[in-house]
């Protein structure tokens, strides 16, 4: 019943049920005022208080608090004393739940310890509800100092009553066992016993003998009978009329003061409440003990039954599993043998230690693993660690103390230690352990296996030096170049993480040209990562010196074939003409480099293939041209972004020439959309790309940084002559700003910095036909020496339409317009 309430009333519903419940008990208990019209004998609402806190909790107390508040209002003399008394009436069936909760109470009161619990709670509990009422009446003058006894008696009496039979009764109400399957004959007799109970009870009250104690065995009979769903009622009902006759002063209640009476009620009813729950808890647990005897007993013979049976099958399956054993060791010896090759094949041996024998078994290959013949020693613990190196050997000693001490069974943290082996060598060995202990959790057994991973370490070691090298060796940020988006990436290989020899390199060349190369060296590990790099450096040294593509890629065969043994390298170099767009180029067996038009063609550079580096050909490779159109995009890239096991190169080519084709985003873009839908995480070889797009400088603000020395005066020039070509300077003016501007980078190299770094930047625009150049520095100018300077600025003003130079602590700024119409001003 009470689940069924918690699931159909929210919070504030079980609230105001709460309430509405404690306010008519309420009232109703005011009929048996004794003391104003506040005390009563019996007080029903304090039982329907605990029975509140028990089913919904204790968030109900607002409901409580607010019922017993509406009832002491009437009946006190101001509203603060009516708001103590509630309070004290909130407070004692609180602390009654809470001590009920906190040792185990039971709803169904079917043992004896709950109903201990509830008549020792009900007691203890409501001394403090009497106390602050009686009190609270003495304080606010509603009565004299002298009642006080009387009145806490019978206030304590009301309360502890509301607990001792009502909370029992209303949580009986929630018993459903063998109520639906009550027999006729069970129910004419609750009716009997009820009745009989009922016309003692009032017999016995009105009549001045003492024999109320009459009422006794019946409450027996009914806690016999019923247990406690017939035990709570009949006590409320004892009670009910004990209360109403002890509140008329009638029968046994006639003689004596209010408080010996309020004493005797207490009593009786204590006594009542008591040996109703204690005949039907004594006589619950006896029922469930029966009942459990009654199944054990059932099981008992089940298990009898099945144990007959599995004798008799035990007997038919004996002679089988004898034979079975026999095959079973034989099929043990020859895994014994097969685990003993597989160790072998793996280097992997197993080692089992008991701990109070402190003996040691290890398998063949842990001999072999420590430099030994197969059991050619006993071993100990000691034994075994006099093999590890000292450094290693403390930390295994710490390691098995440590788990001696947490006595439990666990798995040891894994650990690789160095062993010498007799003959001097020094091996590297990964260990791991379990341990186990007893019943009494004392250690019994250690046993693991130990694995020879020195090539393996070798391996790795050998991976990260490779790995690091090819980090280093390639190019840590692309050069800025006006005109020109560059991009590239580099992908290692997953899976083993096997580090290759692909690479990728921009040089910026004299005159303002721009070299690219990509290749690959055939082979993994830290022999093709070194390859690449002497490559790429030496091809950076020929690029300087030749001109030519194909005379850089013959001095690159020659230095592989005579000076790096049989190192296969595939390499395609080309170079960029900035000013004019045309690029030159020689391809030493790579993929060919693929071109995108601003128009989506796609085509392939499949001219100029020579064999791969290496071969040493005596002739020169050859050497193919094309032009590159602003908007088009050079793609290089390895073989690891096309390659498929499996499939034919062509079907890669043709997949990333559609995919190129359909992106039209950005360089960096295009870039990371290749790399995602031609590889995803498959990456099975290492993948180098690279990415140039040529753009027009016109169109927008084109700013240029560059660091403040002589060298980068060329690329500057040729730089800005490429500007004033698209913006359609006359030839006069052009040369006009390319005197003028080498003039001001040139003094910013001069006098800015002095011995130290620095750099210069050049803002271009066009604005009204005019063109704005300015020429930043972010250094402290040196005075003129008066010799051979000082003729620049006159220099700059007879050239231009417009000179400014603004200096500062933070640099020096010169502006400089001249219109793009008209004559020379020489």
């Amino acid at each position: 019943m009470h689940a069924t309430i918690s699931k159909l009333w929210s919070y504030p519903g079980n609230v105001l049920l709460v309430a509405a419940a404690y306010y008519a008990a309420a009232r109703l208990g005011l009929r048996l005022a004794l003391i104003e019209r506040n005390v009563t004998p019996f007080w029903p609402p304090t039982g329907i208080a605990v029975v509140a806190f028990l089913v919904f909790g204790r968030a109900v107390w607002p409901g409580v608090a607010l019922a017993a508040f509406a009832v002491n209002l009437p009946i006190s003399t101001n509203g603060l004393a009516a708001g103590a008394t509630a309070a004290g009436n909130t407070l004692a069936p609180l602390v009654a739940a809470t001590l009920l909760v906190k040792v185990g109470f039971r709803r169904e009161i079917d043992r004896l310890r709950d109903a201990i619990a509830i008549v020792l709670g009900a007691l203890l509990s409501m001394l403090l509800s009497a106390s602050v009422g009686a009190g609270v009446l003495v304080a606010s003058g509603a009565l004299p100092a002298s009642r006080f006894p009387a009145s806490w008696a019978v206030w304590w009496t009301g309360d502890a009553m509301g607990v001792l039979v009502v909370t029992p009764f209303l949580l009986s109400l929630g018993l459903r066992r063998h109520r639906s399957n009550a027999t006729l004959r069970e129910r004419v007799e609750a009716t009997v016993l009820f009745f009989l109970i009922a016309m003692v009870s009032l017999a016995a009250m009105a009549t001045d003998l003492h024999v109320m104690v009459l009422v006794i065995p019946l409450l027996g009979w009914a806690a016999w009978r019923f247990q406690q769903r017939g035990a709570a009622p009949a006590a409320l009902l004892v009670v009910a009329v004990a209360s109403w006759a002890a509140g008329k002063g009638v029968g046994p209640f006639r003689a004596g003061t209010l408080l010996e009476r309020m004493l005797t009620l207490q009593a009786f009813n204590a006594t009542v409440a008591f040996c109703s729950f204690f005949f039907a808890a004594v006589v619950t647990e006896r029922m469930h003990a029966h009942e459990a005897l009654e199944r054990a007993a059932g099981e008992l013979e089940e298990r009898v039954r099945q144990r007959t049976s599995q004798l008799s099958a035990t007997n038919q399956r004996l002679n089988r599993e004898i034979a079975e054993r026999e095959e079973t060791e034989r099929a043990l010896r020859q895994r014994e043998g097969q685990l003993a090759e597989a160790q072998q094949v793996a280097h992997i041996g197993s080692w089992e230690w008991l701990i109070p024998q402190n003996r040691v078994s290890w398998s063949d290959e842990m001999y072999r693993i420590h430099g030994h013949a197969p059991q050619a020693f006993p071993v100990t613990f000691e034994t075994a660690v006099e093999h590890v190196t000292t450094h290693d050997a403390a930390r295994i000693r710490s390691n098995v103390e440590a788990a001696l001490r947490r006595a439990g069974d666990q798995d040891l943290p894994n650990v690789e230690y160095r062993i010498t082996r007799p003959d001097g060598a020094e091996r590297v060995l990964l260990g791991k352990a379990k341990l186990r202990v007893g019943p009494n959790r004392e250690p019994r057994r250690m046993f693991g296996t130990v694995q020879d991973v020195t090539e393996g370490k070798q391996a790795e070691r050998e991976h990260r030096i490779a790995e690091t090298l090819q980090r280093s060796l390639l190019p840590d940020r692309l050069p800025e170049l006006p005109g020109i988006l560059l991009a590239a990436r580099y992908v290692p290989a997953g899976g083993d993480m096997r580090v290759g020899g692909d690479w990728y390199d921009v040089v910026q060349l004299p005159g303002g040209h721009v070299g690219l190369a990509i290749g690959d060296v055939a082979g993994h590990g830290l022999r093709a990562a070194s390859t690449m790099g002497q490559v790429r450096m030496a091809l950076r040294a020929y690029a300087l010196e030749e001109p030519s593509p194909a005379r850089v890629v013959r001095r690159l065969d020659q230095l592989v074939s005579r000076l790096l043994g049989s190192e296969v390298v595939t390499l395609v170099y080309l170079v960029v003409d900035l000013d004019s767009g045309m690029v030159r180029f020689a391809n030493a067996g790579h993929p060919p480099p693929l071109v995108v038009e601003a128009g989506g063609h796609v085509r392939y550079l499949e001219h100029g293939l020579a064999p791969p580096l290496g071969c040493d050909h005596p002739e020169l490779p050859a050497e193919a041209t094309f032009r590159l159109t602003p908007g088009s995009t050079l793609l290089l890239f390895t073989d690891g972004l096309v390659e498929r096991r499996g499939a034919p190169i062509c079907a890669g080519l043709d997949r990333l020439a559609r995919l190129a084709a359909a992106c039209d985003d950005d360089v960096d873009a295009l870039c990371e959309q290749l790399l995602r839908c031609m590889v995803g995480d498959d990456v099975a070889d290492d993948i180098a790309l690279l990415a140039l797009r040529p753009v027009p400088l016109v169109g927008s603000r084109l700013v240029v940084r560059l660091p403040a020395e002589p060298r980068v005066l060329a690329p500057l020039r040729q730089t800005l002559r490429r500007w004033l070509r698209e913006i359609d300077a006359a030839p006069d003016v052009a040369d006009d700003l390319l005197l003028a501007c080498g003039e001001a980078c040139a003094n910013v190299i001069q006098h800015a910095y002095g011995a130290k770094e620095g750099g210069l930047e050049m803002d271009l625009a066009v604005r009204d036909g005019t063109a704005e150049v300015t020429v930043r520095d972010h250094g402290s100018w040196r005075r003129p020496s008066g010799v051979d300077g000082g003729h620049g600025l006159p220099l700059l003003r007879a050239l231009m339409d417009a000179v400014k130079v603004q200096s500062g602590p933070d640099g020096t700024v010169v502006r400089l317009e001249r219109r793009l119409s008209g004559g020379s001003r020489a």
